[in-house]
């Protein structure tokens, strides 16, 4: 969906043409009123190695669609780009079966776009938020298919996690505080980089593995730099009693596409 890129921008992954982990999400997503809804299973591949908490990546992923949603209705035609996005869940996400999120948009600015979504359990309980902000690519050549169009795809649930997520996008531990994971149409977005959501799971495994102590991430925020369509992508984290600061480079140009914060628990 939308012209390929040429800028270092990130583009949330709203469809692509390879067969995407972000379709084995499952993701079910429509518009009801001003806001955009989305309902997912959560599968034990979803979960954090060792528990039955959903990963933070995962949680990040459906948001990225979820919000970049609304840049696009604002949008059209131009292609937007995430600039930050943050993602917090509670303790209460234990052992849920499913997540329906809720996003809205928050201010329209002539240059950025600032959007909001909470997450409940079936029994409305209130287990997460985030929030992201969107702007337009720089180059107005890059253009977006119609919202209709977005939410008729998104509409019924695309795909299943058959595999944990780390195995089914090769992301690695590489060594403590340390994680690889490579440039592959698993994880492209629609300008075929790795999709800012999935990139969240390099930045959780790195610190995770940078705390022998922590059970899962909790919380992340992240500011977006770069692209990485040739990679892999390289995160090291460098954590102080919970919270965390990840880098993540493009080991083929060494230049660093994200920073991140982290609190682990």
């Amino acid at each position: 969906m939308g012209r390929r890129p040429t800028g270092d921008d990130e583009v949330p992954d709203l469809e692509t043409d390879d067969p995407s982990a972000v379709h084995d999400l499952g993701l079910g997503i429509v518009a009801v009123d001003d806001e955009l809804h989305g309902t997912a299973a959560i599968q034990p591949t979803m979960w954090t190695p060792g528990t039955e908490h959903l990963r933070i990546s995962v949680a990040a992923t459906w948001a990225d669609a979820l919000l970049g949603l609304h840049a696009v209705r604002v949008m059209t035609p131009r292609l937007p780009v995430t600039l930050d996005l943050d993602v917090h869940l509670f303790d209460e996400i234990a052992g849920v079966d499913r997540v329906h999120g809720r996003s809205r948009l928050v201010k329209a600015g002539r240059s950025v776009i600032v959007t909001s979504v909470d997450f409940f359990d079936d029994d409305g309980r209130f287990v997460g938020f985030g929030s992201g902000t969107f702007m337009a690519a720089p180059d107005p050549r890059l253009t977006m298919e119609s919202m209709d169009w977005v939410l008729d795809r998104f509409a019924t649930p695309m795909g299943s996690l058959a595999v944990p997520l780390a195995e089914r996008i090769g992301c690695e531990r590489t060594e403590p505080g340390v994680a690889v994971q490579p440039c592959t149409p698993v994880v492209h977005n629609a300008s075929k980089a790795i999709n800012g959501g999935l990139l969240v799971l390099a930045i959780e495994e790195a610190a995770l593995s940078a705390d022998p102590a922590a059970t899962r991430i909790e919380s992340v925020q992240v500011r977006y730099l770069r692209a990485i369509r040739v990679g892999p992508a390289i995160a090291r984290a460098e954590l102080h009693h919970g919270m965390g600061r990840v880098e993540v480079r493009d080991a083929s140009t060494d230049a660093i596409a994200a920073i991140a914060t982290t609190r682990s628990c």
